[in-house]
């Protein structure tokens, strides 16, 4: 099977029908409900919203001295080859934060890294959530309520995966249908080794013509 899910205490594969077919996240987006704003909440706002995360091991800075993982493992070769699996397109090492992760640090790190998803892996590198900008711009609370949450309150516990040797046109037709921005993608003891976004598949239509991704 190319695709797996998972989610509390479940962990199954689909079919590409069922991947295409059905909707894989059936809970409805997390909203976290207003609270009361006192003054110490309100003189938090500026120290919770400059909450640096938590340095990823793999992260160096780019030339302008941001940090950009995924930047750097896209240009890390010239090496043009067909691209057949999602083995050859995703990137690694992924960019994730563990449950007690917070919202602060995930604001951080979309904004820092320029990316739009982040997996939340436990310490027994078990998926346990998803988490997009999405997540965060839907909540109708402060962000300075928001900031020293748990990412898992905003999180989708259910989350539709792809193995290593999961198709390329396979997967591009599940993201689409899925309407989501990326799928991460697991190895055989389903740890979660990489990450393929709608970006990456429409870069490699770019840089790997004529579309030999699609022959």
């Amino acid at each position: 099977m190319s695709f797996v899910v998972f989610g509390p205490g479940v962990s199954d594969q689909v079919t590409l029908n069922q991947a295409l077919f059905q909707p894989v996240m059936h809970a409805a987006p997390r909203a976290i409900e207003p609270v009361a704003r006192g003054e110490e909440s309100r003189a938090t706002d500026d120290s919770l919203a400059q909450l640096p995360p938590r340095q990823h091991p793999a992260a160096t800075p780019d030339r302008s001295g941001r940090l950009s993982v995924y930047d750097a493992v896209r240009s890390a070769t010239d090496e043009r080859r067909p691209i057949v699996l999602a083995s050859q397109l995703m990137t690694t090492p992924v960019i994730s934060l563990p449950p007690e992760g917070t919202i602060a640090e995930l604001r951080a790190i979309f904004e820092q890294q320029g990316i739009g998803l982040v997996p939340v892996i436990d310490a027994q590198e078990r998926l346990v959530g998803v988490v997009t900008k999405g997540d965060i711009s839907r909540q109708r609370v402060r962000f300075s309520d928001l900031a020293p949450l748990s990412v898992m309150r905003i999180a989708n516990p259910k989350v539709l995966t792809a193995t290593l040797e999961t198709n390329i046109r396979e997967l591009a037709r599940v993201l689409l249908a899925q309407d989501i921005r990326g799928l991460p993608i697991v190895d055989a003891e389903r740890r979660v080794v990489g990450i393929v976004t709608r970006g990456d598949i429409l870069r490699a239509l770019v840089n790997y013509a004529p579309l030999e991704l699609w022959s």
